[in-house]
């Protein structure tokens, strides 16, 4: 499978780990990529559990509601007819008392396998609980993939579940989904379940199993603005507006940021060859052309200029600067200001 992060690269680890059942009595799961920390999770309760003895040995805790006390009652039994038992801490980023579990950390039963779920965040590693972690157990970070390794991962992703994917629909789902790893992925299961292992996923698959429109969208919004088709960009920001559900703000805003600062980049690299400047930027061929259109028509104070019309939209949708207009309307006004440049 592709590499490219030290977060995935240790997932691959782990799991190669597990497969050879290599486990470990005590696991800590934290961090923001919700899908590493989803499927090791289910990888632990594969190799750990057996189905015949599940209902006995499989032991779930909620953070909001579960008291380590009583995690650690459990995790001090024997399992019944069989080698292990599995005790999950879940939403333990809501423990009030994480400290608590330090005396089990150094010395946990042989025959029970403890995981500290912890999503979202990462647990902090400089206090009690999270030292008595770092040293004591099997730690994996799920920290958020950087922008420029997501598409080759995803792509990866995709060759592994049996399948290919043409160049363009890649780069709309990354795109259209803020570059969040846990979210394409999300998305590409929906197109796997509708097609058969093998297939190679085209523009119209993403559209109709995905419901991104392939000819109005953040990507083709990029597009537009770049070739200073302003009629065509504003016929897409209406088209993208009255389907804000679909295309959040915060998604948009947050594609055009990386673009613009792709194109940015890309100014800084005026000697540099293409594939220096796609591997520093992380974009394939097809898209050199639109970022360079778009590094012409926005130099210097344009550029910085975008960047205030972005960040200006980005407050007022977050409700730190006041704003009297819809959502729809801090769009418009952003895209509108972008195009008069």
């Amino acid at each position: 499978m592709a590499k490219g992060s030290s977060s995935y690269d240790d997932f691959n680890n782990l799991m190669s780990d597990l497969e050879q059942n290599k486990i470990a009595p005590v696991y800590l799961l934290h961090g923001e990529e919700y899908y590493f920390l989803e499927r090791l999770l289910e990888k632990i309760e594969s190799v750990v559990i057996d189905e015949a003895t599940k209902s006995f040995n499989h032991h779930v805790f909620y953070g909001k509601e579960g008291k380590v006390e009583d995690i650690l009652n459990v995790a001090r039994r024997f399992p019944m007819m069989a080698e292990k038992q599995l005790v999950v801490y879940k939403e333990a980023q809501y423990c009030r008392t994480p400290e608590e579990i330090v005396p089990y950390l150094d010395n946990p039963v042989e025959s029970t396998v403890l995981v500290w779920y912890h999503p979202g965040a990462k647990m902090p590693m400089n206090r009690k609980a999270g030292m008595a972690f770092k040293k004591k157990a099997k730690v994996y970070t799920a920290a958020p993939i950087h922008e420029n390794s997501v598409t080759p991962l995803i792509n990866g992703y995709i060759k592994d579940k049996g399948y290919d994917i043409e160049p363009r629909p890649l780069q709309l789902l990354v795109g259209n989904s803020g570059s969040q790893f846990s979210l394409i992925t999300q998305e590409l299961d929906k197109v796997f379940s509708n097609l058969p292992e093998g297939s190679k996923i085209r523009e119209e698959h993403i559209e109709k199993y995905v419901g991104i429109n392939k000819d109005f969208n953040v990507f083709s919004l990029q597009d537009a603005i770049a070739k200073n088709n302003n009629a065509k960009s504003i016929e897409i920001m209406h088209f993208l507006a009255a389907h804000m559900k679909e295309n959040p703000l915060e998604m948009i805003i947050g594609a055009l940021f990386s673009f613009f600062r792709k194109v940015a980049i890309m100014q800084s690299m005026a000697r540099s060859t293409d594939k220096e400047i796609m591997s520093a930027i992380g974009i394939p061929f097809f898209a050199l052309s639109n970022h360079r259109q778009a590094a012409n028509r926005f130099r210097g104070r344009k550029m910085m200029k975008v960047v205030e019309c972005l960040s200006d939209a980005d407050l007022k949708a977050k409700g730190i600067k006041d704003n009297t207009g819809a959502r729809e309307d801090i769009f418009r006004e952003m895209i509108l200001k972008i195009l008069a440049l």
